[in-house]
C-alpha cells in the first residue's frame, strides 16, 4: 500500500513537472511568434537635424515677435503659410507641377544659401494672367493681416503669378482659372530677361494652388514680406 501511494505521488510530481516545461515551452513560442516591431525602439540622437529646427524655432520666434505678417514655407511638409505673432493666418499646401521629387529640397537649398540665410525679404511679385472677382471673404481675410483696405484690393484671381526673393529665385503660382494675361508685352518681357538670368544661376520652383488660395498669397505677399524657409530632411 505504501509503495502504491508512494509510486502514485512520484508520477504526480512527475507529471506537474511536464506541465510546468510545457507551459515554459508554450510562453517561449509565443515571444519566439510576436510580430517584430510591436515596442518600437528609441530614434538615434541627430544633432544636425536638432540644431537645424532649434535654429528655425529661434528664427520664427523673432519675426514672431515683430507683430508684423511673415510668410512660412516648410520644404518637407511641401506647404506654405502667412503667420502673425506665431499665429497661422492662412495656410495651404503646394502641388508639384514641374520638377522632380526633390525640387522642394532643391529651392529649400537655394533659398537659405545651404542654410546660412534661411530668412529673406520678398523683392517683387509679378501677374501674367488673372480673371475679374468681386471682393469676398478671403479679400476682407487678406485686407486685415495687410492692413488694407478690401475695397482697395484688385478684384481678380490670379491665373498665374511669381513671388521672388532676388533676381535668381521664383515660386511661379499656378492655377486652374482660365484668365487673361495682364499685358503680353510685359509678360514676354518678363520671360525674356528670366531666360538670360537662367544660366547664371536662376532657380524656379513651379506649384499650383486652388483659385481661394492663390489669390490669398498674391493679395498678402507684398515686397518687404519676410520669409522662413524650412528645409527638407
Amino acid at each position: 500500500m505504501c509503495s502504491r501511494s508512494g509510486l502514485l505521488l512520484a508520477l504526480a510530481v512527475c507529471a506537474g513537472i511536464l506541465a510546468s516545461v510545457a507551459a515554459e515551452s508554450l510562453c517561449a513560442d509565443k515571444r519566439a511568434s510576436a510580430k517584430p516591431g510591436t515596442k518600437k525602439a528609441a530614434e538615434p540622437w541627430d544633432a544636425a537635424k536638432a540644431g537645424k529646427e532649434y535654429r528655425s524655432l529661434g528664427l520664427e520666434l523673432a519675426l514672431a515677435r515683430t507683430g508684423n505678417p511673415y510668410l512660412v514655407i516648410d520644404a518637407e511638409r511641401k506647404d506654405i503659410a502667412l503667420k502673425v505673432k506665431g499665429a497661422v493666418v492662412w495656410n495651404s499646401h503646394l502641388e508639384l507641377v514641374s520638377g522632380d521629387s526633390e525640387a522642394f529640397a532643391d529651392f529649400a537649398h537655394r533659398f537659405s544659401g545651404g542654410g546660412r540665410r534661411p530668412v529673406r525679404m520678398m523683392t517683387s511679385k509679378y501677374l501674367f494672367a488673372s480673371k475679374e472677382k468681386t471682393p469676398d471673404s478671403i479679400l476682407a481675410i487678406v485686407g486685415k493681416v495687410v492692413k488694407a483696405d478690401p475695397q482697395l484690393l484688385q478684384r481678380d484671381i490670379p491665373q498665374r503669378f511669381e513671388l521672388r526673393w532676388g533676381s535668381n529665385l521664383i515660386l511661379e503660382v499656378h492655377t486652374d482659372i482660365v484668365g487673361a494675361p495682364k499685358s503680353r508685352f510685359k509678360n514676354a518681357e518678363v520671360s525674356l530677361l528670366e531666360a538670360i538670368r537662367r544660366p547664371f544661376g536662376l532657380y524656379r520652383l513651379t506649384v499650383k494652388l486652388g483659385s481661394d488660395d492663390a489669390l490669398t498669397l498674391y493679395r498678402a505677399a507684398d515686397p518687404g514680406l519676410p520669409t522662413l524657409i524650412l528645409p527638407a530632411d
